[in-house]
């Protein structure tokens, strides 16, 4: 399957229109278009001229084509991902093409139908928080005013992480380090969404370490298995938001455990990313007390006893003064992995 093909492949189902919101079909009639309107010129890139073909797949190589010949043009390095997501407070920001030439970084948004113009307007007020906050858009129906914005951020979900087998990653990866914003463990944002991660985990953790291998498409099952952790710890890598790396780990000792690069990674994005994972987690998990399904037998060891007694350790030596640098480290060498 091609890159294109399997990114942009992917379709979501139509929204409702509610009564409130004005039909594009109201709106002033205009003749059909055969390029895309855009405000390319508005940010220096000149009279772009694009056909419109309607597949955002066929209009994306299009577009990577035009910025690829401007920055030929200008002797700059020019760069380009699909789908690109960037984690803020309140989920995932989805932008379905990113680029830059040199160190201009532009989001590039296609707008066919009312659904793709009413996100468009939501994407104005956000898209100054992402890496690429030059917003250009290629649409094929006029940029009306009046139209309420839809919201495009989403929940952050373990579905939105893709394993990389072939992926190589190296230097410091850890579940919680030291930084000046956040210089102590035992009372960080971190540590109490990992307790209330390993407090789900206790009894359900053979179904979620199911539900995230399946989620991140390390299993192929379309139906919710039980998987037992493995006794010696297995680690996969995983795609995520912002073109990261991150570490999955598994065992039967310290469960299910998310590693982040320690150079590359803010404490905010640590936060926002766990926090996603524990309300999935969270969603899953619900559902199987609610229909009372059999929980897990006890095993020692356990990782909501590994966890405990960690934070319990930890919160002793930093109350005592003793400095703890990181947590849950492993050093990885990009020729072993």
């Amino acid at each position: 399957m091609g890159l294109f093909s399997k990114l942009f492949g992917k379709k979501k189902n139509e929204p409702i229109r509610t009564k409130a919101q004005k039909p594009l079909a109201e709106a002033p009639k205009t003749k059909k278009q055969n390029l895309f309107l855009t405000n390319a010129s508005e940010f220096g890139l000149g009279d772009i001229q694009l056909g419109i073909s309607g597949k955002m797949r066929v209009d994306g190589i299009l577009a990577f084509a035009e910025f690829d010949k401007i920055a030929k043009a200008r002797g700059l390095p020019f760069e380009f991902n699909v789908m690109y997501t960037t984690l803020l407070e309140e989920g995932a920001l989805t932008i379905p093409v990113v680029c830059s030439i040199g160190d201009e970084k532009y989001s590039l948004y296609f707008i066919y139908q009312e659904e793709d113009l009413l996100k468009y307007k939501d994407l104005v007020n956000h898209v100054h928080r992402t890496a690429y906050p030059n917003l250009i858009y290629f649409s094929s129906i006029p940029i009306y005013d009046g139209y309420k914005p839809k919201p495009i951020i989403e929940p952050f979900q373990l579905a939105d992480l893709r394993v990389e087998n072939d992926a190589k990653i190296a230097g410091e990866y850890a579940m919680w380090w030291k930084t000046e914003d956040d210089p102590v463990f035992h009372s960080s944002k971190t540590q109490t969404i990992l307790s209330q991660m390993y407090d789900i985990f206790k009894g359900y953790e053979t179904y979620l370490t199911g539900y995230v291998l399946r989620q991140t498409r390390i299993k192929k099952e379309v139906q919710l298995e039980r998987v037992k952790l493995p006794n010696d710890n297995v680690t996969y890598i995983l795609a995520a938001p912002e073109g990261k790396h991150v570490i999955m780990s598994l065992s039967l000792e310290k469960g299910i455990r998310f590693l982040f690069p320690i150079q590359t990674t803010s404490h905010l994005y640590r936060e926002r990313f766990l926090k996603g994972a524990l309300v999935d987690f969270m969603a899953t998990v619900i559902p199987l007390k609610q229909h009372n399904a059999p929980t897990d037998e006890p095993t020692d060891p356990n990782s909501y006893d590994w966890f405990e007694f960690l934070s319990s350790v930890i919160k002793q030596k930093e109350e005592a003064g003793e400095s703890i640098d990181h947590i849950g480290v492993m050093q990885l060498n990009s020729d072993l992995n």
